[in-house]
């Protein structure tokens, strides 16, 4: 039953995913160069519906509970949501929270960047307006402004979820975040790896100078027992009963002022995260016992959600089987959204083509 479940859930993700892009978000592209306030607004509600969804299979078929405890940042806040990477899938479970108690249409992730070439999922994820980074830092710095200043020409105030630690959680990386505490003079951790602070603290930078910076939110993310870490985990419906939250809302005027500040700021973060983390997995395995006590959107609300996204989903994905049988002309359709995921991917793939004016920032 947990393999069907875990195959099916799979099956849903990429089928939605794929089809969404190919017959929904492809004819927006354009809205978004032409027409970028009313394409954009067009396209976060389209990947809207779909991350509730997303939701929906998590929390229903796949039976996730989702537990959050702490303090949430405003829901019209700029903001940049740090989080510890515990596996492969922490921004999957982490829409739970922001359906709840954040702008789900304004949610952006950062990511690396061959991810955005994946077919199908990858294009959808480019189409959302994600940050998209190489790990080499001149590029990333780039893509990094470039972004802001498209968020900035929309007037847009996103939430940002940004992983310091770049990577998640495994034997390996912990193995290279030790080697680089100890040529670092620093404490190996158990539970973390260790930030690389430079992204953070530039992102903090610009996002000041271009778009405005509200808050910060610091999430812990814990997994009480079996820790999905890969594609194959999930695959094998291997899905945590729980995942648990702990969030901590600060605002943007407490960050020091300048970079090496907020690197310190940041490294001084994963400190109380390592130990918080290590309470965590050595005791009850509960980050705090109060409730967030602040929602966006009650339980009754999200239920109400959970069922027109499931209906739109569901209808969507019925009618998809059906024309590309019987209309020879969705086929058609269908091979010319691909070539045109294809060929704009080659160029760098449609976020890098949304905004000109970052080179000169970048200069």
């Amino acid at each position: 039953m947990s393999v069907f479940k875990g195959v099916l859930f799979s099956f849903l993700m990429l089928f939605s995913s794929t089809f969404g892009a190919i017959f929904l978000l492809i004819p927006l592209i354009p809205l978004i160069f032409f027409q970028p306030k009313v394409g954009r607004q067009m396209m976060d509600q389209m990947i809207w519906i779909w991350q509730i969804y997303a939701v929906f299979l998590v929390e229903k078929l796949c039976g996730v509970k989702v537990v959050i405890t702490g303090e949430p940042v405003g829901s019209e806040d700029s903001t940049i949501i740090l989080m510890n990477h515990r596996t492969r899938f922490d921004w999957l479970f982490i829409f739970s929270y922001i359906l709840r108690h954040g702008p789900l249409r304004r949610f952006k992730i950062s990511m690396k960047d061959i991810l955005k070439y994946v077919p199908g999922p990858g294009w959808a994820m480019q189409c959302a307006g994600y940050l998209f980074l190489q790990r080499k830092w001149e590029a990333d710095k780039k893509i990094i402004l470039r972004c802001l200043t498209y968020f900035r020409k929309l007037g847009y105030k996103p939430q940002i979820l940004f992983f310091p630690e770049g990577t998640d959680f495994t034997a390996n990386t912990k193995a290279r975040s030790d080697k680089f505490a100890a040529k670092n003079s620093l404490e190996p951790y158990e539970y973390v790896l260790h930030p690389r602070t430079a992204g953070f603290s530039f992102l903090v930078e610009k996002m000041r100078e271009i778009i405005s910076l509200d808050s910060i939110l610091d999430v812990s993310i814990g997994y009480p027992e079996n820790i999905p870490q890969n594609e194959r985990d999930i695959l094998e419906g291997k899905f945590p009963q729980q995942v648990h939250f702990h969030v901590q809302a600060y605002n943007a005027s407490e960050l020091p002022p300048d970079r090496e500040g907020v690197e310190k700021w940041c490294q001084e973060c994963w400190e109380r995260k390592e130990r918080q983390l290590r309470e965590y997995y050595t005791g009850s395995k509960v980050f705090s016992q109060k409730p967030i006590q602040t929602y966006v959107r009650n339980e009754q609300e999200v239920e109400h959600l959970f069922k027109f996204a499931c209906l739109f989903w569901t209808v969507f994905q019925i009618c998809v089987v059906v024309f590309l049988i019987y209309a020879p002309i969705l086929r058609w359709f269908s091979l010319f959204s691909i070539i045109t995921y294809v060929l704009i991917s080659r160029y760098g793939g449609i976020d890098a083509l949304l905004d000109s004016e970052a080179s000169d920032l970048c200069k």
